[in-house]
């Protein structure tokens, strides 16, 4: 950070251009407010009932004291100038105050409930926690649900197309389907086999008369004494179906979106 030595004797020449040199070092050191954010509580601003205590707010990155009282819905900033006169005798203004304050002067649009209170953690600490949530995403191996269009990507992110058509599935140790991460597997048709119908048997059905023409016992073919029977017709049902069947679409109903990850060395 710039400064002076002011330990030096001999009497220093102290004139504007050092006050400015301060002033401006201190507008650098305050650009570290926006950390904050554009509108926060820095210390104070008390709830009591009604009533806000006074304290030390940011408004879009300015630091500024916070004068307390009955709460109201707005804030607005006031500044109060002053007039000193100089050498020459002549007044100019020089000294400019500010502070932040309750009110509305039909201009000023900031909302009270939009300061957000930096928390006793502080903002590196904050900063760290989220750091550590999207460390993940730091290296190879973390993706994002991506449900827009391929050409509204974020700056920095990219198609994951390895996973094209393809879900996740959690690995599983004891399963040797799901035992190695990376490994793809299964497929969106099946084809029916034999060995995979279930055993089963058809009653097979012929029409057998008596002498007289009748149908005995509703179509089935029965032996029964005295009853003389035409012929005994059996046979096999003709073949259905296809010798290659096509197969079946066994995907659930699905929505098409896409992974995205970052891009690495990007962020």
């Amino acid at each position: 950070m710039n400064r002076y030595d002011f330990t030096q004797p001999g009497g220093f020449p102290f004139d504007q251009g050092v006050m400015k040199f301060i002033q401006d070092c201190i507008g650098t050191a305050a650009q570290t407010a926006a950390l904050a954010g554009p509108l926060a509580i820095l210390s104070g601003c008390d709830a009591a009932g009604t009533s806000v205590s006074d304290g030390v707010v940011v408004i879009n990155g300015e630091i500024l004291p916070f004068v307390g009282g009955v709460k109201q819905t707005k804030v607005i900033i006031q500044e109060n100038a002053t007039t000193v006169v100089f050498q020459d005798n002549q007044p100019r203004v020089v000294k400019y105050v500010r502070a932040a304050r309750f009110g509305d002067d039909g201009t000023t649009a900031m909302l009270w409930a939009n300061f957000k209170r930096n928390t006793t953690e502080g903002v590196l600490a904050r900063l760290d926690r989220v750091e550590g949530l999207l460390r993940p995403f730091a290296g190879v191996g973390g993706m994002v649900w991506w449900k827009g269009t391929k050409e509204a990507i974020p700056t920095g992110w990219r198609e994951v197309e390895g996973w094209r058509g393809r879900l996740p599935m959690h690995y599983n140790p004891d399963d040797a389907d799901f035992a190695t991460v990376g490994a793809p597997g299964g497929s969106k048709t099946v084809t029916m086999a034999l060995e995979n119908l279930i055993e089963h048997d058809h009653e097979q059905y012929v029409s057998i008369t008596d002498q007289t023409g009748t149908l005995i016992e509703d179509n089935r073919l029965s032996g029964g004494s005295g009853r003389g029977l035409w012929a005994k017709i059996f046979g096999r049902t003709a073949k259905t179906g296809s010798a290659n069947p096509a197969p079946m679409k066994i995907v659930n109903p699905y929505i098409t979106g896409m992974w995205i990850e970052p891009i690495p060395g990007t962020f």
